[in-house]
C-alpha cells in the first residue's frame, strides 16, 4: 500500500517503540506532558454533566456551530481579560478539538510544501510533527533562559525572507524546557515581529501553571498589528479528556480559522463545551487551578530534593517556576536513549531529548515530568534513575 509522502516526515519509530515500553503499568513513567488524575474535580464535572443533560440534552447532543458554543466562547474572553489583562471578543475565538487540532490547522492555513516555520531550540513534539506533515522545513532558533533570542531570530529572518510562514513559540513554561520569557524578550520579540508580516502562533497551554506570584503577559497582549494566534486549553488547568481548547486571534484570521474547521470536523464536540461553560458559570477555576499549582509546586520542590540526593553532580538541571518539567543535562558524549534503555529495564521512564529538536539533535538531554506520580513514586523513581544515571556516567 503506498502512503503519501508526507508520512516520511511524521516517523519517530525508535521513540514510539520506547513510550509504549514506559506505558507499562509496571513503570514509573516521567514520560508524559500529563496533568495529575488526581486533581481532576470529579464530582463538579459530574454535576456539570447532570444539569447539561438534564436541562440542554437536545441541543448538547447535537451538532454545535463551527465557531464554538457561544457562552463558552464568552466566558473564555472574560477570562483571558481577567487572567492575563488582554482585551478579547468572543467573535475573535473559535473553540478546538485540544490544542492540537489549533496546531495543525495552523499547518494546514499557513504552510505549503518547502515553507520555512522557525522555532525556540529546543521545541514541543507535537507541534513539530503537527508542521512537519505539511512539509515544512523547521528551522530552530538559538535560546536562552530569558527566551528566543532576538539577534539569532532576526538573523533567520532576514536569510530565509519570504519563505518564513510561521513562527511558533511557547513563552510560558515551555515545553520541554519549562523556560519561561522574561518580560523584556516577550517586548523585545513583539517589537522585532513588527516590522515583518509574518504569523506567530502563540502555545499557551502552560501559561496558568506558574509558581511566581503573578502570571506573565502572553505575546498577544503585546501585540500592536495582529500577528499573534494564540491557542489556549484546558487540557493542562482543567483536564484533557474533555478536549477543550481555543484559538483567540484578530477576526479575518478566525474566519479563516472556521473555513478549515468546517472541513476538518464540522464543529468540536457539543456536550464537552456545554458542560465546560456551566462549569466556568458555576463553579471556581481560579481556586481549582491554585490547588493544583500548590500540588504540583510541592512535587517539583520534592523531585530536586532527589535529584540533589541521587545525581551525579555532572547531571545539570534548571529550576522550573512552572509547567509540569524539569529538564536535565547529561556531560557531552552520553546518550540519553541508551540512558533510557537502562532505566526501562528497572522499571522508570523518562523523554530523551533528541526528540525535541528540529534540526541536529542533543542527546544528552532528557525531559522528566514532575505533576503525573505520587510523591512516592517520584522518590522511588527518581531514586533509581540517580542510581541508574551513575552506573551509566561511571562507564
Amino acid at each position: 500500500m503506498k502512503y503519501a509522502d508526507r508520512m516520511k516526515n511524521m516517523e519517530d519509530k525508535a521513540l514510539l517503540a520506547l513510550m509504549e515500553l514506559a506505558e507499562a503499568k509496571d513503570v514509573i513513567s516521567f514520560s508524559g506532558g500529563f496533568p495529575s488524575p488526581e486533581t481532576y474535580p470529579l464530582e463538579d464535572i459530574r454535576e456539570s454533566f447532570y444539569h447539561v443533560l438534564e436541562h440542554e440534552a437536545k441541543e448538547a447532543l447535537s451538532y454545535s456551530s463551527t465557531r464554538g458554543f457561544a457562552r463558552l466562547r464568552e466566558l473564555i474572553a472574560e477570562r483571558m481579560e481577567q487572567q492575563f489583562r488582554v482585551p478579547c471578543e468572543a467573535d475573535e475565538i473559535v473553540i478546538t478539538s485540544g490544542s492540537q487540532q489549533a496546531l495543525d490547522m495552523s499547518g494546514l492555513l499557513f504552510i505549503d510544501k518547502g515553507d520555512i516555520v522557525l522555532f525556540e531550540t529546543p521545541s514541543y513534539l507535537g507541534a513539530l510533527n503537527a508542521l512537519k506533515a505539511y512539509e515544512a522545513e523547521l528551522v530552530e532558533v538559538e535560546t536562552d533562559d530569558d527566551g528566543i533570542g532576538i539577534d539569532a531570530l532576526k538573523q533567520a529572518l532576514d536569510t530565509y525572507g519570504e519563505r518564513v510562514k510561521l513562527v511558533y513559540v511557547i513563552p510560558d513554561f515551555q515545553n520541554p524546557t519549562s523556560r519561561c520569557w522574561s518580560q523584556d524578550r516577550r517586548i523585545a520579540f513583539m517589537d522585532l515581529m513588527a516590522q515583518y508580516d509574518i504569523p506567530v502562533l502563540e502555545d499557551a497551554a502552560y501559561s496558568e501553571l506558574t509558581f511566581k506570584e503573578e502570571k506573565e503577559t502572553p505575546l498577544l497582549g503585546y501585540d500592536r498589528k495582529g500577528q499573534v494566534i494564540y491557542c489556549g486549553t484546558f487540557s493542562k488547568n482543567f483536564c484533557p479528556g474533555l478536549r477543550i481548547a481555543w484559538i483567540a486571534a484578530r477576526k479575518d484570521i478566525i474566519e479563516q480559522y472556521l473555513v478549515l474547521k468546517s472541513f476538518v470536523d464540522l464543529s468540536s464536540t457539543a456536550i464537552t463545551q456545554r458542560q465546560m461553560a456551566y462549569y466556568l458559570d458555576h463553579y471556581d477555576l481560579d481556586a481549582h487551578v491554585s490547588k493544583i499549582i500548590t500540588l504540583y509546586k510541592e512535587r517539583r520542590d520534592l523531585m530536586l530534593q532527589v535529584v540533589a540526593r541521587e545525581f551525579p553532580k555532572e547531571v545539570k538541571y534548571n529550576k522550573p517556576m512552572g509547567g509540569l518539567f524539569l529538564w536535565m543535562t547529561l556531560p557531552e558524549g552520553k546518550d540519553t536513549k541508551e540512558l533510557l534503555l537502562r532505566a526501562l529495564a528497572e522499571g522508570v521512564a523518562f523523554v530523551p531529548g533528541g526528540s525535541f529538536y528540529p534540526g541536529a539533535a542533543k542527546n544528552n538531554e532528557m525531559r522528566i515530568n514532575f505533576s503525573n506520580m505520587t510523591e512516592a513514586e517520584i522518590v522511588e523513581g527518581m531514586t533509581r534513575l540517580g542510581r541508574i544515571t551513575r552506573d551509566y556516567l561511571l562507564e
